[in-house]
């Protein structure tokens, strides 16, 4: 094995494959970390104390997509438009959110990922937007997966503008949750024309987080932005 490389922790759900309850997480998650450099470790669902170890043994951390936050996660009743939850994956991820903050270790969040960073730290999600928002534009596209179908903007000088080298980026889109509150120390850096948010940092300079609405790893094998997007996370976590 070669040392040089990150160990990249990516969570996973649970999915019945047959009758057989399974750990499940897309490939190109997989794919996507080994392109940029790094080793890829799927993260079960497991309790905080198991939690603990595999954020020591891991360099850097991905909370990949899936289903919905469980609002309990944060402090709130369910909507009638909420989808299926997994609050077992939700205990999961923020303890690794938990234990990550403390070591400083880099969280890089993708689509469920970047509202499930939010509501560890303590912010909120919307959790539909269609019913909860004003004149949303469409956020669950019927194109291929890969394909971009809106455009967002990207705040000047931030993670993301320096990864893209630009202001603006089309991306693709299958979410029907999004951030609401901001948690403390996150700062929003791109949103859609609707003004959701589909991109956060953390400010602390100390810790790289970085989370996305979209799904970069759709995009990566084709798309060198994209890519870049694992590039820079997996460098960060060396």
């Amino acid at each position: 094995m070669d040392d040089s490389k990150p160990v990249i922790g990516i969570s996973s759900s649970v999915v019945d494959h047959g009758d057989i309850p399974s750990v499940h997480v897309h490939q190109k998650y997989i794919s996507s970390v080994i392109q940029a450099g790094g080793i890829p470790v799927v993260i079960p669902l497991v309790d905080d104390e198991m939690a603990k170890v595999i954020v020591s043994i891991c360099d850097g951390f991905i909370l990949s997509g899936g289903e919905d936050v469980d609002p309990h996660s944060y402090g709130e009743d369910p909507d009638p438009k909420l989808r299926k939850t997994n609050g077992k994956r939700d205990e999961m991820e923020i303890a690794v959110v938990k234990y990550a903050k403390e070591k400083k270790k880099p969280v890089f969040g993708i689509c469920r990922g970047i509202a499930m960073l939010n509501a560890a730290l303590g912010g909120t999600v919307i959790q539909d937007i269609e019913s909860n928002y004003e004149n949303p534009i469409k956020h669950y596209q019927t194109a291929d997966r890969p394909n971009p179908t809106h455009e967002i903007t990207i705040e000047k000088a931030s993670k993301l503008q320096n990864i893209f080298g630009t202001e603006t980026v089309r991306v693709n889109s299958m979410h029907h949750q999004a951030v609401g509150k901001l948690a403390d120390g996150l700062t929003a850096t791109a949103k859609a024309s609707d003004g959701i948010i589909e991109g956060i940092e953390g400010t602390d300079n100390e810790w790289y987080v970085l989370a996305v609405q979209w799904h970069p790893e759709e995009m990566a094998a084709q798309d060198e932005a994209m890519h870049n997007l694992f590039k820079t996370f997996v460098d960060k976590c060396k």
